[in-house]
């Protein structure tokens, strides 16, 4: 059987050029969000990183200096995530954190376990978004407190879908990542609410997001990761590939949200954090 086809501009997946793209933002958010928005933690405090990526949200709180005696439980479905941040714990042997590979809709911890519940950017990629949020509210203790985000503004998804059409064509089904990752604060709000929360507290945080010092560069990368269509490459995405990546470039370059900072672009990103207590 022959190889799925890909476009020879198309990069070659790689752990390091992932976190290239994702740049720092979701570390920016979780340490605002403790820095500006939630209690110190107590001592002896439970957490949960809730689809925990690489680990942002553990890093922020260990990064606070907390009281020895915390305890994070740090959960993802995904095991590329759960061993990038099990090789941080490698780093960092004293820090208090136990990795498990588990589905946020899904999750088997106990009913009241965890002082403060943490879930960054996680609810656009759920099978069951309305289940993850019962989840959180049951495994919260009483007076815990749960938090979920999700981004408000991701400039280069607008540039990312734009340039899908303008090379693919209008009636062309987006790309799947793309389709998946707008989540907006009004479906949030409603999940919540069918899920039991109440008296949610809504706030925005803003985060830079650092695009290097060549557009077209972090411009290929997203392209080839985030933008592979419906059925796979075609010859008409390697034919068409330098138009959508000027036209991603130019669209970034062009906004309010867009500056450069000794000489890295950065591209402006607002998080929706929503914030109950049980």
């Amino acid at each position: 059987m022959a190889a799925p086809f890909v476009p020879r501009q198309a990069v070659e997946f790689s752990g390091a050029l992932l976190q290239e793209l994702q740049g720092d933002v979701s570390d920016t958010i979780a340490r605002d969000l403790l820095r500006e928005e939630l209690p110190p933690l107590a001592p002896s405090s439970v957490i949960h990183d809730n689809g925990c990526g690489y680990g942002a949200v553990t890093m922020a709180i260990m990064n606070t200096n907390p009281p020895d005696s915390i305890t994070i439980h740090a959960t993802d479905v995904n095991p590329i995530f759960t061993a990038q941040l099990q090789a941080k714990l490698v780093e960092n042997p004293s820090w208090p954190v136990k990795v498990e590979t588990m589905d946020a809709s899904n999750l088997t911890f106990p009913d009241n376990m965890f002082d403060l519940s943490v879930a960054t950017f996680v609810f656009p990629g759920l099978s069951d978004d309305i289940a993850a949020a019962s989840h959180i509210l049951r495994t919260l203790k009483p007076e815990g407190i749960g938090v979920v985000s999700v981004w408000k503004e991701m400039p280069w998804h607008v540039a990312l879908e734009n340039a899908h059409h303008k090379t693919r064509g209008a009636d062309e089904p987006m790309a799947p990542f793309l389709s998946r990752s707008w989540y907006k604060k009004e479906k949030l709000e409603q999940v919540l609410k069918d899920a039991g929360w109440k008296n949610v507290r809504f706030v925005e945080s803003t985060a830079w997001l650092n695009l290097g010092t060549d557009l077209k560069r972090w411009a290929t990368i997203a392209w080839t990761f985030l933008a592979k269509p419906v059925g796979g490459w075609r010859q008409r995405d390697e034919d068409k590939w330098d138009e959508a990546i000027n036209s991603v470039v130019e669209e970034l370059r062009q906004g309010e949200w867009h500056k450069v900072e000794d000489g890295i672009h950065k591209i402006r990103m607002i998080a929706d954090i929503a914030i109950v207590q049980k």
